[in-house]
């Protein structure tokens, strides 16, 4: 994070203060006593689209008969309560310093998922368009992914641009979240020597939902020579049941 980033941050904490976005507890974000409930991916999922399976199976119900550009996507958790309530929370209220904080949070399952490729040559992001990053005051996946990759050690770069804005994702269909992404991104002209030396690449953002978004973007960088592969901070997982705490008492 950069000394403007930090002072930011300051000024923000100064005048309001961290309170957990679940509880109201003051002192972080997420306090400790409403983190244990973010849900986790299981172990078993989807090797293509990183989809929760009930038991192994070649082939999965969310990515079956879909052309896919990312060669694998995975997510730190099920984007379900506590993680429902970081990611809009930071994105909707504008909270630079609560980004930082879901990094931190998903830096296990992200340095796990750079050990399972075994290696990311760059980590880069989804890119908003300038119009919306001017709203909020930042860009959202962008801290995300600069946090994660200064965590695991690895190099950042925004490789690529948004050309138009569109609709917010959020409450369109399958169909609608693709035609809105459709040739909606596009490499930077500064970004495309740099694009042209490295292999394997890990887009971040902060949600998979249908994934559209994240296809969007891996069709440039394939297009560009890249193998990109996707994590997320949250998953949107529709045939997986969050455990509760009744579940621990049984």
């Amino acid at each position: 994070m950069t000394s403007l980033g930090r002072l930011a941050d300051g000024v923000v904490d100064l005048f309001l203060p961290k309170r957990c976005v679940c509880c109201g507890r003051a002192g972080r974000w997420l306090c400790e006593t409403c983190a244990p409930a973010l849900a986790p991916l299981p172990d078993t999922v989807c090797g293509r689209c990183g989809a929760p399976l009930a038991r192994p199976r070649p082939d999965c119900r969310e990515c079956r008969g879909r052309d896919l550009a990312f060669a694998s996507a995975r997510a730190a958790y099920v984007y379900d309560g506590p993680a429902r309530r970081l990611v809009t929370t930071c994105k909707f209220r504008a909270l630079r310093s609560l980004a930082g904080e879901m990094a931190g949070l998903a830096r296990l399952p992200f340095e796990q998922t750079v050990a399972d490729l075994g290696g990311v040559d760059l980590v880069t992001c989804v890119p908003v368009h300038p119009d919306r990053d001017l709203e909020r005051g930042f860009d959202q996946a962008a801290l995300l992914a600069r946090r994660l990759a200064e965590l695991a050690g690895l190099p950042f770069a925004s490789l690529l641009v948004r050309t138009r804005r569109g609709r917010r994702q959020s409450g369109l269909g399958a169909a609608e979240r693709a035609a809105n992404v459709r040739a909606a991104f596009r490499l930077d002209d500064r970004m495309a020597d740099k694009a042209g030396r490295v292999s394997t690449v890990l887009v971040v953002d902060d949600v998979y939902t249908t994934g559209e978004t994240l296809h969007a973007c891996s069709s440039v960088l394939r297009h560009a020579g890249c193998e990109p592969h996707a994590f997320t901070f949250a998953r949107a997982a529709r045939a997986f049941r969050c455990p509760t705490a009744a579940d621990g008492r049984e």
